[in-house]
């Protein structure tokens, strides 16, 4: 399989498989695709597998593309503006990411959930449920706005806004903690909570928070036109 990403600001990925090689990507992310590529919906990993990404905000079915009689190819994107991440995860690999980052996956990467404490899915705005991704395979993951990244050596902790997380390695830990003090909460703009993760691995942040970009996008249309809110 090669693949490449497509654009700046809005990215897409395009995947090249050979004949009879598969991936999977979640409903409604498809662009394009050749002719002699097959799209069939798959229930991957069961009834509870469909279950467990419903509860991640990812769709119960995924869609299975097929390259069949030589190579072929597909392009997906997500829904919002953002740049496309590619993991290769090895043998075991573990890696973790927010609501709706996942786009496509080789067959052989395992996509189940994995819960957070009420503290962390009710205050740092990453939900009580994140997808848990497990290698071996490539992974694409739909990231919103630009990306920043850190790997941490376990030296020195980071502290992040937990609207702002995108994906991180399951060997970090992850904690979520009140503000210095109310004042900060109330009048320093930077929420409630502040996330803060330790131990070695690789931290994936995006710069535009969805919650934060929905609220404002809710605010603008109501000031625009009070009336379609009554």
């Amino acid at each position: 399989m090669k693949y490449e990403i497509v654009g700046n600001s809005m990215q897409s990925v395009r995947v090249i498989m050979d004949e009879n090689e598969k991936i999977f990507a979640d409903s409604g992310k498809l662009l394009h695709k050749s002719a002699n590529v097959v799209m069939t919906p798959r229930m991957v990993g069961g009834i509870v597998g469909a279950i467990e990404r419903k509860f991640t905000g990812a769709t119960g079915l995924l869609t299975e593309f097929q390259a069949e009689k030589g190579s072929g190819s597909v392009s997906l994107s997500g829904v919002m503006p953002g740049k496309i991440v590619t993991l290769e995860l090895g043998e075991g690999d573990e890696f973790v990411a927010e609501h709706f980052a996942f786009l496509a996956a080789q067959s052989s990467v395992k996509f189940t959930m994995q819960t957070v404490g009420l503290g962390p899915a009710f205050f740092g705005g990453a939900g009580l449920v994140l997808q848990k991704f497990v290698g071996p395979g490539i992974l694409f993951l739909h990231i919103t706005g630009d990306v920043i990244e850190y790997n941490l050596d376990g030296t020195e902790p980071i502290e992040v806004d937990p609207g702002h997380i995108a994906a991180f390695s399951s060997t970090l830990e992850y904690k979520i903690r009140f503000v210095d003090n109310i004042r900060t909460a109330m009048f320093g703009g930077v929420g409630l909570f502040l996330a803060t993760f330790t131990g070695k691995g690789r931290l994936i942040m995006h710069t535009i928070s969805r919650f934060k970009l929905s609220s404002e996008m809710y605010i603008e249309g109501y000031q625009q036109n009070p009336s379609m809110h009554k």
